[in-house]
């Protein structure tokens, strides 16, 4: 199934995403993550389990093809808002799973706060749960001023990432969203993680939490443990892959999804 990327008016943002409708619930609603679009998630679309439920897919709000209005904050808080406006203008109700990637692990928790019951569990795909899960360069960058990030990091890092062909859709996400969506949001998520309460308002949702890591990362992130100690929480290693477990090992990424949504 190929998936078709629509745009629609949502309030003040102009949102870009891909949306299957099914009769079947739950919806599947995945969150990407920091510098990514919704691109590197629509092979979701090639599982015939998974596509019999509900899929939506947004841009985030300064990334992909979904523009930041004048003054938008890139705060996870208004990522998640701005998402919850999109499911309503959409109509999307009933049931829901959340699966937040990378930074998008923070904006699925808080989103699952204000959908409330709606959602009957949460998938956490090696996402922002903790200061450890931001990584030491995304700490750096948010102890730097906006000006030094433009002018030296925003390029630098993407000519690194120019020179592996298999980055090639990072530089097409991180080259739409420019150094502002970058830098803007990796200072909010990074104050997130240091308030430190993710993993206590994700153990607060009490329901079902599906944690991913990809194998190469085990044992480097202390969200593993975190997560392992919530109740009805379960934690699965993709084998041959690392942090983009969702194109380094598509099949066995997905089939988790699926195998889990399905035990609901």
């Amino acid at each position: 199934m190929t998936p078709r990327v629509e745009s629609i008016r949502v309030g003040e943002f102009t949102f870009s995403y891909v949306h299957h409708r099914s009769k079947k619930p739950p919806t599947l609603v995945m969150i990407h993550g920091h510098g990514a679009s919704n691109e590197y998630l629509r092979p979701v679309f090639n599982y015939p389990e998974l596509v019999k439920h509900g899929i939506l897919i947004p841009d985030l709000v300064g990334f992909g093809d979904t523009p930041a209005p004048a003054g938008f904050s890139f705060k996870m808080e208004d990522q998640a808002r701005a998402v919850k406006q999109l499911m309503d203008t959409l109509a999307i109700k009933g049931d829901v799973v959340l699966l937040g990637s990378s930074m998008g692990g923070a904006i699925a928790v808080m989103l699952a706060e204000m959908l409330g019951n709606r959602v009957k569990c949460v998938i956490n795909a090696e996402g922002t749960i903790d200061i450890n899960d931001c990584g030491t360069p995304n700490q750096v960058i948010a102890a730097q001023t906006y000006e030094h990030y433009e002018a030296t990091v925003f390029k630098q890092r993407l000519d690194e990432l120019r020179a592996d062909p298999e980055y090639a859709w990072v530089v097409r996400s991180q080259e739409k969203a420019g150094p502002v969506s970058c830098y803007m949001s990796i200072a909010d998520y990074v104050k997130v993680a240091k308030e430190d309460t993710l993993t206590r308002r994700l153990a607060n949702l009490n329901v079902p939490i599906l944690a991913i890591y990809g194998e190469k990362n085990k044992g480097t992130r202390t969200s593993e443990k975190r997560l392992c100690a919530i109740k009805r929480s379960s934690v699965v290693y993709i084998p041959r892959a690392g942090h983009v477990m969702m194109l380094d090992n598509p099949d066995t990424f997905y089939d988790a999804v699926s195998g889990f949504i399905e035990k609901l």
